[in-house]
C-alpha cells in the first residue's frame, strides 16, 4: 500500500513541464498557473483555451510530440496523454532526473498525486484518496464547497492583519496560540457569516484584549 506524506509545494516562477494538450492537460496548466509556475506545455495540438494562453504568453508551447531531453530543469512534470508509451517513456526519464512526476490515471508511475482542491481565499482543502478514487475526493469536494461560505476567506483576511498585533502584545506563545483557539472557537465566524462585522470585530476584540481595527 503507498502511503502519500501531503504537503504544500511552493511553485512561484519554478519550471514545470505539461506533456499533453487536451482538456485533462488544461486543467493541469491551469492549476499550475493558479500557483505561480512558469509552464510549459508539449503537445503536437492544444485546447483552444491553452491556444489563448499560449497567444497571451502565460504558457511556453512547444508544438511536437514529447522528446527525450524535454523535462530538462523542470521540477515537476505532468503527463496527460493517451499514448501509454510516451507515459512510460516521460515517466523513465523524470524518474532518472529525480524530478516530481505525475503520470495522470496511471499511480504506478507516480511519485506525487494532485489532490481534489478546494480554496476559500487563502483557506485550502486538499481531499486525497491516494489515487484509488479520484471521484470520490471530487465528491467530497463539492459537499465541503457548500458549506464553507464566505466568512471563512474574510476570517482569514482578519487572521493575517491580527497575527503582528497579537504577537507584540502577547509575547508567550502559549498564552498567544490560547488566544487563537478561542478565536475560532468563538462565534466570530457566525457573525461574519450573517453579514455582521462590527460584531465580529468587538468579539475578536474582547478575546484579545485589545481594540483590534483592521484596515
Amino acid at each position: 500500500m503507498n502511503t502519500y506524506y501531503p504537503v504544500y509545494i511552493q511553485l512561484r516562477e519554478q519550471p514545470c513541464v505539461v506533456i499533453g494538450g487536451g482538456k485533462i492537460a488544461e486543467g493541469k496548466v491551469q492549476g499550475l498557473l493558479a500557483a505561480g509556475a512558469k509552464v510549459t506545455v508539449v503537445s503536437p495540438e492544444l485546447t483552444s483555451h491553452l491556444h489563448e494562453l499560449v497567444e497571451q504568453n502565460q504558457i511556453t508551447y512547444m508544438a511536437r510530440a514529447y522528446q527525450a531531453g524535454d523535462l530538462t530543469g523542470a521540477f515537476m512534470v505532468i503527463c496527460a496523454t493517451d499514448q501509454v508509451e510516451i507515459n512510460h517513456k516521460v515517466w523513465q526519464e523524470a524518474s532518472t532526473n529525480r524530478q516530481l512526476v505525475n503520470v495522470v490515471d496511471d499511480t504506478p508511475r507516480c511519485n506525487f498525486i494532485a489532490p481534489a482542491i478546494l480554496r476559500k481565499g487563502d483557506l485550502t482543502l486538499a481531499i486525497s484518496t491516494a489515487g484509488k478514487a479520484p471521484a470520490l475526493a471530487v465528491r467530497l469536494k463539492e459537499r465541503l464547497q457548500e458549506q464553507l461560505g464566505t466568512e471563512y476567506e474574510r476570517f482569514l483576511e482578519l487572521s493575517g492583519q491580527l497575527r503582528e498585533p497579537l504577537a507584540r502584545r502577547v509575547p508567550d506563545f502559549e498564552t498567544r496560540k490560547a488566544l487563537w483557539y478561542e478565536l475560532v472557537d468563538s462565534d466570530a465566524l457566525n457573525l461574519l457569516a450573517q453579514g455582521d462585522e462590527p460584531a465580529a470585530l468587538e468579539t475578536i476584540s474582547q478575546i484579545v484584549g485589545f481594540r483590534f481595527e483592521p484596515a
